[in-house]
This record gives structure tokens, sequence and C-alpha cells, in this order.
């Protein structure tokens, strides 16, 4: 299995950065992983958030493949706890799914076309959260997630 991991633009801060690459070599140690940037829209007063959620959502659309796996990270998704979304990949690797991506939309989210095409739609929380911050959680939970299926002692 591949993990793609599709993300709205550079991240601002340095120091998710550098939170985001630990947890982007430890996730190596598990499996492949590719991160993916699509140019993140210009957002003005005078720009509608559909158009913005559309062209960046179409972006990320031409990235994966019909037959590939696509989780996307929406407040509208099902919640789960962290066994629940080790479950979740231990069953796509368990199938022998080959390519699974990722996505977590920019400041505006994503467009229902993307959600529409989503075989899993997951929510962090009933809460916003920044983008740069949305990446870091995924991530670490990723990593989590992969420590569970391993049953190595970092959920403890």
């Amino acid at each position: 299995m591949r993990l793609n991991l599709v993300f709205v633009g550079k991240t601002a801060f340095q120091d998710m950065h550098s939170a985001a690459e630990r947890y982007l070599q430890r996730i190596r140690h598990y499996i492949p992983v590719a991160v993916h940037l699509v140019k993140a829209e210009r957002i003005t007063a005078a720009t509608r958030d559909d158009a913005v959620r559309e062209r960046e959502s179409h972006r990320m659309l031409k990235l994966v493949g019909t037959q590939d796996y696509l989780v996307v990270w929406d407040r509208k998704g099902v919640h789960m706890d962290s066994e629940e979304f080790s479950g979740l990949i231990a069953g796509l690797r368990d199938r022998g799914t080959p390519n699974v991506w990722m996505v977590v939309g920019g400041p505006l989210g994503v467009s229902r076309t993307l959600t529409d095409r989503a075989d899993s739609l997951l929510s962090f929380s009933r809460m916003t959260f920044p983008h740069d911050l949305a990446r870091l959680v995924v991530l670490e939970q990723l990593y989590r997630a992969f420590t569970i299926i391993r049953g190595e002692p970092y959920h403890k």
C-alpha cells in the first residue's frame, strides 16, 4: 500500500512544518508515503467560497486515480477514535489496496464533488481547525494508527 497525502498550499508556520516532517519520517518507517501540495486559491472579499472550493478540489481530484481509495477529511465526516481509524488503515492494507489518498482541504474546505467521490469521509471534530494544524493532526493520527496496528507502545 502507498499513502498519498494531499494538502492545499504550503505550511505557513515553520514550527508546524518541522513537526509535520518529523511525523512524516516516522510514518515512512511503516509505509511509503508521498505528499502532494496543490495550489491554494487566493481568497478575497470578492471571491465566492464555493468557487474556491471547486477549483482547489478539482486540482486534488486530478491526482487521484479512479480505482484509488480516497479519504477526505471534512467537518461533515464520520468521527472515529484512534483505534477505529487504525482499523480502517489496517483493513485497507489487508485488502491489498494499492493507493490510498488522504485529502485535507484548504481554509474553506472541499467541494461537494470531492466529498461525493470520497470512499471515506472523516472528521477531526465538530470544531474548526487551522489548515496547518489539521495537517499535523492527520500525520500524528496516521503515525498513531501504525503504532496501534503493530502493537507498539506509543498509543498507551
